[in-house]
């Protein structure tokens, strides 16, 4: 698969040629990411935006960490509406990108540690 949408070479610089931390840190962001992902998305629906911008605050150094480059500025810019109690007709559009790209990621990462 070499349309990966993620990189790993910031976690593995991290890791010092550990493979254990690398699936570790792994493991641990398709544990707790895919429920942070459904519960901003819940807040975006209520229209909960100080619980949705503090979410993609969560969600933003995972993201950084694993090179999911393009969606850097959309988790960013979710976040910062969020604090700010600002909703505008791109908002929908970036939750639902991100929702869509880190579908994908959890997807390519699962498959990456079960190949």
């Amino acid at each position: 698969m070499s349309d990966k949408i993620y990189d790993l070479s910031q976690l593995e610089e991290l890791a010092g040629g550990s493979e254990e931390f690398v699936n570790s840190m792994v493991d641990t962001f398709l544990e707790h990411t895919p429920s942070q992902l459904e519960e901003m998305k819940k807040a975006f629906s209520g229209k909960d935006w100080t619980t949705m911008g503090a979410i993609a605050h969560k969600i933003k150094p995972n993201i950084d960490l694993f090179g999911i480059k393009s969606i850097y500025t959309d988790i960013r810019e979710i976040e910062s509406k969020g604090k700010n109690g600002v909703e505008d007709a791109a908002l929908t559009e970036q939750i639902s990108k991100v929702d869509s790209v880190l579908r994908t990621a959890f997807e390519q990462l699962r498959s990456r540690t079960n190949g």
